[in-house]
């Protein structure tokens, strides 16, 4: 039975290639990370809210990556498990930006908020007589908005300057849509598209890297010269367990930046940056529950 298509609007996917007798229980299985990811979110989420001795800087903190995790895994997830039970997979192109944007949005927003969780473990560890008079609810606010505002704007601009290009393609080779599957469906010079979003790419890492670098070295001096064992502990558990997500974090997005703008690579190949996303939402949502 032949459909048709209208392709002004609608666009194929590629997907993942498995299988019809594994399409099952790939989507059992992602359905089950997706309910852990979704239940574990909420979970930490109402009891930050609700339990009024967490209304704490690093407590609220972890309610926004809480929040931003929910965005992403809702963006990615659901069409995912859909997209296993069809062997023609289309989106329309105004869904496709959307999901793009909300993936993108979350991939930035979070980083900004693991670095600034890093800056408060610094002042809490550090100088721990000034952290409730520097850390204040005013600063938080601020600091929270930064990290949500500016990662806002940064997205807008990069889909501003893909939604500007004219279409000739139909057919997107990854699992979801993203920037850069968006913009590799033009015919026009890309150029300043695939620049920006490196350059988005890049100085968020690098500033994270900075931040994390400056502040757990200075962590780690302040918990060699401390003398109470158990602040040392606690010190230490915590600051691991935020640099381990940062890490699984990091290098998840870094790998997936650079295997999307190499089309010449083998189709499954480019398809791992999807696969250790859904690593990554479950290791990040674990750890964090881990942390509490």
């Amino acid at each position: 039975m032949n459909t048709t298509i209208d392709d002004s609007s609608m666009l194929s996917l590629e997907g993942f290639i498995v299988s019809p007798e594994a399409a099952h229980p790939l989507l059992l299985l992602t359905l089950a990370a997706y309910l852990v990811i979704f239940i574990g979110n909420v979970t930490v989420f109402s009891v930050i809210v609700f339990q009024k001795n967490l209304h704490e800087p690093m407590y609220l903190m972890i309610c926004n990556m809480s929040v931003c995790d929910l965005i992403g895994s809702t963006a990615l997830m659901p069409r995912l498990m859909a997209d296993f039970l069809t062997e023609v997979r289309y989106i329309s192109y105004a869904a496709c930006v959307i999901q793009a944007f909300c993936i993108h949005f979350y991939s930035s927003a979070a980083q900004l908020i693991l670095t600034l969780m890093a800056y408060d473990r610094y002042i809490a560890i550090c100088d721990p007589l000034r952290y409730n008079s520097i850390m204040t609810t005013s600063t938080l606010v601020k600091l929270c908005s930064l990290a949500w505002g500016g990662a806002f704007v940064l997205i807008i601009i990069l889909f501003a300057l893909t939604l500007r290009l004219p279409r000739c393609r139909s057919r997107i080779g990854h699992a979801y849509c993203s920037n850069a599957a968006l913009f590799l469906l033009s015919c026009a010079d890309t150029t300043v598209n695939n620049i920006y979003g490196l350059f988005i790419s890049f100085f968020l890492i690098g500033l994270s890297f900075l931040v994390i670098v400056w502040t757990y070295s200075k962590i780690l001096i302040t918990c060699l010269y401390k003398r109470q064992s158990s602040s040392k502990s606690k010190a230490i558990h915590t600051c691991a367990t935020h640099l381990t997500v940062y890490i699984i974090f990091e290098f998840t997005l870094l790998f997936t930046v650079i295997m999307q703008r190499f089309q010449n690579v083998n189709p499954n190949a480019r398809k791992i940056p999807e696969c250790r996303e859904l690593q990554a939402f479950m290791e990040v949502t674990i750890s964090r529950l881990v942390t509490n």
